[in-house]
């Protein structure tokens, strides 16, 4: 069966990152071969890596079949990253950098995705809507909103997005085809709604009810890219993502993943997640999260003495089974000259050595009320603290 992608191409790998993948290796990914053309599209894999547990991409970049429609769906900007970044993040363990290349997904489009949704989601109510807009007497009116409403909050939206990610790999005869593929279904935490232009309801979902829905639409999803001849025998991870509120400071968080064998068309066991991501300062980051909270209300004491125009600092640490993983901080500032700017650098990474351990990765951006001037750095492990001024 095949699983070949796209035209066919000519991949140089440039670099030697992994041991799949060496110097000045040539391999080949393509279609049938009816689908082959005279004209090869010449391609490269990113001959670097930022990090070395970052995914390589096949260059030029193939856009998703999807592309543009996550924010259209999800309404909260840390939600979105949240949602792309994590999935890559959980396809590492099924799907090692070490063996796989990155491609965005190319077989659930624009259409489908949406066609999806609205049928993994409950019906509109069309019929009342349309005798809403057609109704004139007052009370008629009051009482299809009534009843428009107690619809939609008995009946909410919880599907939002589903994303498609691909992961290449290298087959026999120096080709690069379809090694796996990763969907992220994102689910609401609340469903927000007005009725006739009316003020916006809010309808609190449940967690189970939301785990009930996404592991539903999970099965409905794997039953439906399984009879894409492409998708049969390849691994597939699915995970639920839980959104936060709209207008939160922080994204939500991935709940729980499964990975479904090659061929297979039922899920047989999901795996719990226990990731979050922490506002600093919050009461809810010093209830659960204290030495941290203290670690972090320390740091920004001391910037604070050291600027007199100071704004305030902003930390989101990211926890893994309880453990915090990774630190960003902002630090909105104003600014009247860029030895300002150098020398509050130069005070920031000295506190970030003196108030933060070395465990997690940890960044800090500094920010003038007109764009960011410095972006500071750790990894995990390392002592360093690596610092970049923007200048003119």
């Amino acid at each position: 069966m095949s699983k070949w992608l796209g035209l066919p191409l000519l991949v140089l790998l440039m670099a030697a990152c992994s041991p799949k993948f060496d110097s000045e290796e040539e391999v080949v990914q393509e279609t049938d071969e009816e689908e082959q053309t005279e004209e090869d599209q010449q391609m490269i894999v990113s001959p670097d890596q930022l990090d070395t547990n970052d995914y390589r991409m096949v260059l030029p970049y193939q856009p998703s079949a999807a592309r543009g429609t996550i924010t259209n769906q999800i309404s909260n900007r840390y939600d979105i990253d949240e949602f792309e970044q994590g999935l890559t993040r959980l396809s590492k363990e099924p799907f090692s950098p070490d063996d796989y290349l990155f491609q965005e997904g190319q077989y659930l489009d624009e259409s489908t995705v949406f066609d999806w949704i609205n049928e993994f989601n409950p019906e509109q109510p069309e019929d009342l809507e349309e005798d809403l807009e057609d109704a004139n007497a007052e009370d008629e009116v009051e009482a299809l909103e009534d009843e428009l409403e107690t619809y939609k909050e008995e009946n909410p939206r919880v599907v939002s997005h589903i994303l498609e990610q691909n992961y290449l790999t290298r087959a026999e005869e120096n080709r690069v085809e379809l090694g796996g593929v990763s969907i992220g279904i994102a689910l609401k935490s609340d469903y927000q709604f007005s009725v006739n232009y009316g003020p916006t309801n809010n309808v609190a979902i449940d967690k189970s009810e939301m785990l009930q829905k996404g592991k539903e639409t999970a099965g409905q999803i794997l039953e439906r890219v399984r009879g894409m001849e492409e998708l049969q025998d390849v691994p597939i991870m699915i995970a639920l993502y839980r959104e936060n509120s709209p207008n939160a400071s922080v994204p939500g968080s991935f709940v729980t993943k499964t990975v479904v064998e090659p061929n297979d068309m039922t899920v047989n066991e999901w795996q719990s997640l226990d990731e979050k991501t922490m506002l600093f300062p919050s009461s809810e980051a010093e209830d659960n999260h204290y030495e941290d909270s203290e670690m972090f209300t320390g740091f920004s004491q001391d910037v604070s003495d050291y600027f007199p125009n100071y704004i305030g600092v902003i930390g989101r640490g990211f926890y893994k089974d309880g453990e915090l993983q990774e630190l960003s901080i902002n630090i909105p500032v104003e600014f009247h000259g860029k030895q300002e700017v150098i020398g509050f650098t130069q005070h920031a990474s000295s506190l970030m050595a003196e108030h933060f351990p070395s465990y997690f990765d940890l960044e800090v951006t500094v920010e003038s009320a007109s764009r960011q001037e410095a972006v500071l750095f750790r990894d995990a492990g390392a002592e360093d603290i690596t610092h970049h001024i923007y200048h003119d």
